[in-house]
């Protein structure tokens, strides 16, 4: 990369534009899959039967999604302080818990199916 693209390539990420579509993809991969999927069929129904999708729009569905996702959490004061890796809970962390009482958080679901539940991930092919 040249020193002239690279200067081309800081004016890009200076504008208010850019810095917006980065929040808005980091709102959305915030949200669960089925969120995200929701959204991606609104995109493409929008586009279409009633035109080009704005941020505005896109904002608002983020948004509406994001609502949904927060309603579906029960909220409390009193959380338990690490999960059953050992991960530290802090403020706004999303965990569940098992019927055997184990915690775990968000990030360490894919570590639970695989050590605790024995789940095998598999991809199709050919």
């Amino acid at each position: 990369m040249t020193k002239g693209d690279k200067e081309m390539v800081k004016k890009v990420e200076d504008l208010q534009e850019y810095r917006d579509a980065k929040d808005l993809e980091v709102r959305m991969h915030g949200l669960p899959s089925e969120a995200q999927t929701v959204i991606i069929q609104n995109i493409i129904n929008q586009t279409c039967w009633h035109g080009p999708v704005t941020r505005e729009w896109m904002e608002n569905e983020i948004a509406s999604q994001e609502l949904l996702d927060n309603e579906s959490l029960k909220l409390v004061t009193d959380h338990p302080v690490e999960d059953h890796f050992g991960s530290e809970i802090h403020v706004g962390d999303k965990w569940f818990e098992d019927g055997a009482g184990r915690v775990v958080l968000e990030d360490n679901v894919e570590d639970y199916l695989i050590e605790v539940a024995n789940v095998e991930f598999c991809r199709a092919i050919e």
